[in-house]
């Protein structure tokens, strides 16, 4: 089968590797459309502290059952699917109390086996999930970065009418910006400086300001100076972290997206005296997949304009480079296998 391999730091090659063979309980899954994510790109640049060489990265999949060997009774050929991608050991204090997305030995489709930049890729049955006869197959492929912005809506239990702030206007914080207004907020406020994402974030309805220090002055206009109920943090860095505290209002909600590379400190001074709640956010679990599922089979004109593109698999080496090299602002491209 043909696969894109990430074979050195920003090298990947076509090549004829071998189709997967399926055990019990493991599926054969023809590749649609995988998304492209930011975690590739850090392997790309050999970033990455476990993808090892050579690798077919991509873990965002849509496809069709090819084979499966399996006890389930709701899964057979030829079904249309998306895929679980995290891959939990089962066995930790994690997994039995039911978390297996907070494993510690957590391994993802993708980073720790190969993933869904080829024809074919292989998964365990209990990792796929159906999708609607309506829902596109492109569409379908947005279901995990989808699942990780309703993982994080549902977390902070944001409750009717609340006012909340976005920093950062990458896919994620975008998702999570659109998930807010659909569970109720009654006002959306972006942190972003790239115009291309504010222009973006513009036209689905999200009120952004021309610079950090504007979006704050507007949150504080429009909560008359008490700051926002719940500030979703979606980029991961020392810098868009500082302003989490000064946004958020007294006894409200900070909510970590943003996966930072190294520590990061918060004012604990304001977090102590204000009871502030932060709130960790780590992927996504079966729920949040099941509802990503079902907002992107009843929402799809919301949901569509974050397709920036779709290429080709033999296109995916430049189209990384690109992205490498600052030469793409895309929300999310899409190959199509």
């Amino acid at each position: 089968m043909r696969a894109a391999l990430y074979k050195n730091n920003r090298v990947v090659e076509i090549e004829e590797i071998k189709k997967p063979e399926i055990k019990d309980n493991e599926a054969l899954i023809k590749v649609k459309y995988t998304g492209i994510c930011g975690t590739d790109l850090h392997i790309y640049e050999g970033l990455h502290p476990r993808a090892k060489a050579p690798l077919v990265m991509g873990h965002e999949i849509s496809g069709i059952v090819d084979k499966i060997r399996t006890n389930r009774k709701d899964m057979q050929v030829r079904e249309r699917v998306v895929i679980n991608p995290l891959i939990s050991c089962g066995n930790c204090f994690s997994c039995k109390e039911n978390n297996p997305h907070l494993c510690p030995n957590l391994n993802l489709v993708g980073i720790d086996q190969n993933g869904g930049f080829a024809e074919y890729v292989k998964v365990r049955d209990d990792k796929l999930y159906k999708i609607p006869d309506l829902l596109s197959m492109n569409l379908a492929a947005l279901m995990e970065p989808v699942a990780v912005a309703v993982h994080a809506v549902r977390k902070s239990q944001l409750s009717l009418g609340d006012k909340v702030a976005v920093i950062g206007g990458g896919p994620i914080g975008q998702l999570i910006a659109q998930i807010c207004k659909m569970s109720g907020a009654s006002w959306v406020i972006m942190l972003e400086i790239n115009l291309e994402r504010v222009n973006f974030a513009n036209n689905l309805g999200i009120i952004t300001g021309s610079s950090p220090e504007e979006s704050i002055k507007k949150i504080k206009e429009i909560t008359k100076g008490k700051g926002a109920d719940i500030v979703y943090e979606a980029v991961g860095i020392q810098d868009t972290y500082n302003y989490t505290t000064d946004l958020v209002k007294v006894g409200g909600k900070i909510v970590a997206v943003g996966a930072a590379s190294k520590p990061i400190t918060l004012n604990f001074w304001k977090i102590y005296f204000e009871e502030l709640k932060i709130i960790g956010i780590h992927v996504y679990e079966p729920e949040d997949i099941e509802i990503a599922i079902d907002l992107l089979n009843r929402y799809p004109k919301i949901f569509q304009p974050f397709i920036s593109k779709i290429i080709e698999l033999e296109d995916l080496g430049e189209e990384l480079k690109n992205m490498a090299n600052g030469a793409t602002q895309a929300i999310k491209v899409l190959v199509g296998v």
